[in-house]
This record gives C-alpha cells, structure tokens and sequence, in this order.
C-alpha cells in the first residue's frame, strides 16, 4: 500500500483572496488562491480543480481550499447527528470534535444525562479510503458514551488519522482517538451512577453496561498523535475509557505517538490484529479494571526510543482487577530504556498466551522479561488471595530471550510469576516479525475453553473470539504470502 498524505498548506501565493473565521473554533486565516468559492452541495468536486479553490462541502462542514483537486472540509467542534465522511474528501479537524454529548455528568439511568435531558447520540460513520487531517496542537476526536464511529476501512483502503503536514513521521503533532462507553469501571463499584473522568480532558465516561458498542475500528490507523498538556498529561494514540464488549476492533495501527500507543481504562472491549509502531511513551498500557481479550499484537518499538512494550496497573479501585488476556503477541523492546519488557504492578493481573518477548541484549534494552511489582500483582502471580489460590497474573506458552525472566520493583530477581512452560531460546524472528526458533512452532494449540475449565477457573480468555493456534508470536512462522500486517499499514513502519 502507497499512501501519499496530502500537505494542506494554509499559505499559498502572494495576491490570494484571504477569508477569516470559516468555522466555529478556527481561529486561523485562510490564504486562497483565486476567487471561486462554492459552499454548497454534499460534498462533490466544487468549483474547479486546482489548490487553492474552495471546496464544496456538506451542510454540517465548512469548506477549505482544495489539495491538488481533492475536496477539504472541516468538521465542525460538536457533532450531534448522524455523519457520514466519504473517501473524495480530505476532513481536517482543529480543536476537539465532540460526537454526541454523552460525557456530560450521567444520571443513574443509561442514556438519561443528570439535567434530565437524554443523551444525545450519534454515529459518525467513515469510509475506506478516507483521511482525516488535524491542526496542529490539541486538535482530537472524542466519541462520548451512548454515541459511535463507524469506521469501515479495508486492507486496501484503510482509514487514517494524522497531522496535516507532508509524511508520516512527525509525533506529538495532534492529539489521537478517544473513545467512551457505559462499560465497568473499577472507581465506580457500588455506586448508583458512574461518571469518570477521562482520557485527555474529555469529559466523562464510564457506566455498568459491559456489552455496549462504541461503534466499529476496522483497518484504522492513528498516526503522530500525542498532544501534551502538561508533564504526564497526554493524549494517547487511541484511548478505550470504559469501552464495552459490542465495540468491535479488528486491524488497528498506531504509529509515532508521543505518548502511549493504546490505552484501556477499565472497560471490557476486545481487539484482533493490533499494530503498535515507534511510539515513544508504553506502546500497550492498561488500568482501572480492563477486562478484555486481544490477539494478533505486534509491537516494534524504535531503537533507543519509548518506555515499556506493556505497562499494566490496576489503578483506580480493587475490583475488578485489570485482568485482560493478550494471545498471539510479539513485542520487540529493543528500544526499551528500561530494565524490563512488561512492567506489571499496582495490583494488575492478565493472562499471556503465546507470547514472544524479543530483546536485542545491549546496555539499552531490558535485561528482564517482565518486572511484578508491589504485594498485589506479586500476589495475583503466585495465587496468594485470589479465587481458588489459582493465579490472576499467569503465562501459558512464553518464549523471552533477556537474561532474566522476572524482576521487582529493586531489580532483584523474583519468581512470583507462573513460569512454565517459557522458553529462554532466541524466537529468531525474521524480517517479517516470524519466529524462526523451533520453540515457536507446532505447539499444542490452547483450548479455551478447557483452560478456563480445568487449568484455571480465573482466566479470562474468551473462546468465541480467540482463535486456537499451533504456535507463539503475533505471526504465524509457517505462514506464506501476504501476512496479516502486510499490505495495510503505513509502508516502512514495519
């Protein structure tokens, strides 16, 4: 796949018709080069073809200058009706773009705001092929709780989310995706209504409806995200806060975050066929009760660039615990600064099936596989306290190549952590990310099921959505042709 981003320039030639304040929340001038304006219409080609035209927009956008004869359209900063943006269309955003009014405070009543007044819902529908460009700064997407993105891309024409200059290799240029729901969150155990704060300012979130959809993330990729508002306070790639199962998330990429890739806060989604590339906070980072399953993750961090492939917590209240189950995973933390590939504390939990944990070995990368930080995680590693004194925190078919496979908080070598089997072999990946090691291929397939029965009654793996495979890693060693990352994601991030 070859994907050119358009620059949307905001100067053009000198003697350019300047027009001010095209929409609510744009606060910058336009330079237009010629006179031909048309603002009517749905969204065809406008008047002329050249940069610079005005384009023609639908009734709920405001129209830019044309990119070398493409329509652009700016969304408006609150979108409280169904939309749909098509692929003839570069959609820039500046500023939040609010879609629906659901993370106003709830009552205890789901879809019923504390005013009294319903949820406004809405779905904001994408097309395959569609870009979507942002303003520099603090320009973001947020989806509020009661309302959905539909976003239909396909492996030959994914969706993409970036900044608005030339490339793909800028970070902290925007802000990202964030997404609400009515899902569980562990602050909000025993209370009548639940109304968290959210990622990156966004309001509020959170519910007790664990099954609930936020909508559709299908060949979705987010790129140069990140925007920070402070120390510590940033916006991550795509941000999953209280987010339920009926969401369906099937072939992401986030690529050259400033801050963490994907995050979970609390809620119970799951996902298939992640891509976590050069993000330069944690690239997988979970907390406050996220209890979902994902398989088919890769994750490459950038040599000497980013924090830990996974950190993981339970922060935010005791139950439930953030138990996830992450099966079919690679991460290769060659450019962890830390001294671990997973940091997993606070009290979190999760369960790892055929995983590989890929280390180069040089001073730079980590010399642990994972570290088990604090009494509660050390706890729910070695049963101590949990249902049945069976393991929340636990392995099943594990290969890692660093020199120790746990750490704590010290850096003392501990053995909390259900150890067997793990292999200490090189998975030997190749440049397709597919394990080469024999430790890696023709394993006896997990049966779901059976483990969540007879092998430990606290795992949390889902056997209708989790598929049973014969190897470890996010990619099948045996696997010819075009692979499941192949031929989608942006061209020379993998």
């Amino acid at each position: 796949m070859k994907v050119t981003k358009l620059l949307l320039a905001s100067t053009v030639a000198a003697g350019a018709l300047i027009l001010n304040g095209c929409t609510e929340g744009d606060q910058t001038s336009l330079v237009v080069e010629g006179s031909t304006t048309n603002n009517g219409g749905t969204g065809g080609t406008g008047g002329g073809g050249g940069t610079g035209t005005i384009s023609a927009c639908p009734d709920f956008a405001s129209p830019r200058p044309r990119q070398n004869g493409t329509n652009v359209c700016q969304l408006p900063n609150s979108i409280l009706d169904n939309i749909t943006l098509t692929a003839d269309t570069i959609w820039r955003i500046q500023d939040r773009v609010t879609v629906g009014n659901g993370n106003l405070e709830m009552s205890a009543t789901e879809g019923q705001l504390a005013n009294g007044n319903p949820v406004d819902s809405a779905v904001l529908t994408i097309e395959a092929g569609t870009s979507i460009v942002a303003a520099p700064g603090f320009s973001n997407i947020v989806i509020t709780r009661g309302s959905q993105i539909q976003a239909f891309g396909t492996a030959a024409e994914p969706i993409i989310m970036s900044s608005e200059d030339a490339g793909f290799d800028g970070n902290g240029e925007w802000g990202g995706l964030v997404l609400h729901g009515y899902a569980r969150h562990n602050t909000c155990t025993g209370q009548a209504t639940c109304n968290v704060a959210a990622e990156g300012e966004s309001g509020l979130a959170g519910g007790f409806n664990d099954t609930d959809s936020s909508g559709t993330l299908n060949y979705v990729i987010v790129a140069e995200g990140g925007f920070e508002f402070s120390t510590g306070n940033e916006i991550n790639g795509i941000s999953f806060v209280s987010v339920g199962s009926g969401t369906n998330v099937d072939y992401i990429q986030v690529h050259n975050n400033s801050d963490d890739g994907v995050e979970f806060y609390g809620g119970t989604v799951n996902a298939k066929h992640v891509v976590l590339t050069s993000n330069d906070d944690d690239s997988l980072d979970w907390d406050e009760g996220w209890i979902g399953n994902m398989q088919y993750v890769l994750v490459v961090q950038d040599t000497d660039a980013g924090d830990h492939c996974i950190e993981a917590d339970t922060t935010g209240g005791p139950d439930p615990l953030s138990i996830p189950s992450i099966v079919n995973g690679t991460f290769v933390c060659v450019g962890d600064p830390e001294d671990e590939g997973f940091n997993l504390k606070a009290s979190t939990g999760g369960f790892f099936h055929h995983v590989i944990i890929d280390v180069d070995g040089t001073a730079t990368t980590p010399d642990a596989c994972v570290s088990v930080e604090g009494t509660g995680a050390q706890n729910n590693a070695t049963g101590n306290g949990q249902p049945g004194g069976q393991p929340t925190l636990d392995t099943n078919q594990f290969i890692c190549d660093a020199g120790t496979f746990e750490i704590d908080a010290s850096g003392a070598t501990t053995t909390n952590i259900q150890t067997t089997p793990v292999s200490t072999d090189d998975p030997q990946l190749n440049a397709t990310y597919q394990a080469q090691s024999p430790a890696a291929s023709g394993i006896t397939p997990t049966d779901f099921a059976d483990y969540n029965a007879n092998v430990n009654a606290n795992s949390t793996a889902l056997p209708g959505f989790l598929d049973e495979t014969d190897y470890i890693g996010a990619v099948d060693p045996g696997a010819t042709g075009t692979l499941w990352f192949q031929g989608w994601t942006l061209d020379g991030t993998l």
